[in-house]
């Protein structure tokens, strides 16, 4: 069984306790305080935290600190060092029967699945979802995140604006982790809040593998730069052209904001991507609405698909049987939506619990007539 980290901070806090350097009643120093000594993210010292809090040598005072105790005492609990101090920085009652979801973009195609899987679940358990729309702008995060501060629900999931940028709201996301369960989706994992792994760099790197076994060694990549989602499927496309030691020349290249895909079809042309076009025999999208886009630019301009050039998708999405069938990666977001959903209510039931073993569904692909052998062969 491999030996957590969590469970490393655990064995050092207990030794600091038996060896008294914290003692019963002590309060032990803060979060931040002990991340900084162990080297560690919240979410690490919080699952370390409750492993010494179920075996009795921790209390957690809400708004007051955490309390080395006897584990051999019979009411080992310290009281709180003033008559208010318990009231401290508690959030008010709030909805504690309420997940809220916050996501940056509602016009995205795979939001009704994920949000069908999410809200499926949450009636199952009794809690009711509430959804709110940041389309990528801080000023609405930045008050959806107060909103949700002022009345807390009972858990989060959240996709940050930007979040592959140091966030304006950094403060707001900060106060957010330290008092509401929060899980991310369709992001990575935080010093801040733990995730629930989508796996696109694995499922881009099948979709180049399939392009490469059919002979392609030029190829084109079109992703959305503002979205998580797209760097990491670039970088599956950049590891497996590399596992192949393959380079990938800047021209290839081409990124856009996701607010903005339509201008990048214009009629009257794209300087970036017929550059691109003039030098690849296969082009991996960041989707299937893009590959969509892509292949009535190309036939636009007479250019085949597959046999001049072929085109990836990705989601398995409506977009991937409207015109050429897509050979895609499917996106199972009903699937994808229940398993965040039971992630955090998870962390919402057992505080500092250890998130380690969620590891996302593995990426499925779907091969269609969009890709063929370059003609060159």
């Amino acid at each position: 069984m491999a030996y957590f980290k969590y469970k490393q901070v655990a064995d050092q806090l207990l030794e600091a306790i038996q060896n008294g350097t914290y003692q019963t009643g002590d309060r032990i120093p803060k979060e931040e305080e002990l991340c900084s000594q162990f080297n560690v993210g919240r979410q690490t010292l919080r699952s370390a935290v409750s492993q010494l809090e179920e075996a009795g040598y921790l209390n957690r005072i809400q708004g007051s600190g955490t309390y080395v105790c006897d584990p051999d005492a019979e009411d080992s609990a310290p009281e709180p060092e003033n008559e208010d101090a318990g009231r401290i920085s508690v959030m008010p009652a709030g909805n504690p029967g309420v997940i809220a979801l916050v996501m940056m973009n509602s016009e995205s195609y795979v939001f009704l699945d994920l949000m069908r899987g999410i809200s499926d679940y949450l009636i199952e358990q009794g809690y009711v979802l509430t959804t709110m729309m940041t389309d990528g702008d801080y000023e609405r995060e930045r008050i959806a995140l107060e909103n949700l501060l002022q009345n807390p629900p009972a858990g989060i999931l959240l996709e940050p604006v930007w979040p592959r940028i140091m966030s304006v709201n950094e403060s707001l996301l900060r106060e957010v982790s330290e008092k509401i369960p929060c899980l991310l989706v369709h992001s990575d994992a935080t010093e801040m809040f733990p995730a629930y792994p989508l796996r696109d760099r694995e499922g881009l790197f099948k979709l180049t593998e399939h392009l490469i076994s059919l002979g392609h060694k030029k190829i084109g990549t079109l992703f959305s730069f503002d979205e998580t989602t797209g760097q990491n499927r670039y970088l599956g496309c950049m590891q497996a052209l590399r596992a192949h030691g393959m380079v990938q020349p800047r021209e290839r290249t081409v990124w856009y904001e996701h607010s903005r895909l339509p201008e990048l079809f214009e009629p009257s042309g794209s300087i970036g991507i017929d550059r691109m076009l003039k030098d690849v025999t296969a082009v991996v999208c960041h989707d299937d609405r893009t590959a969509f886009h892509l292949i009535q630019y190309l036939q636009g301009k007479g250019i085949r698909v597959p046999e001049d050039i072929s085109v990836c998708g990705y989601d398995d999405s409506s977009y991937a049987v409207m015109d050429i069938p897509l050979t895609t990666v499917k996106y199972q977001g009903t699937q994808y939506g229940r398993h965040a959903a039971e992630a955090l209510l998870r962390m919402i039931r057992q505080p500092g619990c250890d998130l380690s073993d969620i590891t996302g569904m593995e990426p499925e692909m779907v091969i269609r007539d969009s890709t063929a052998a370059p003609k060159s062969l």
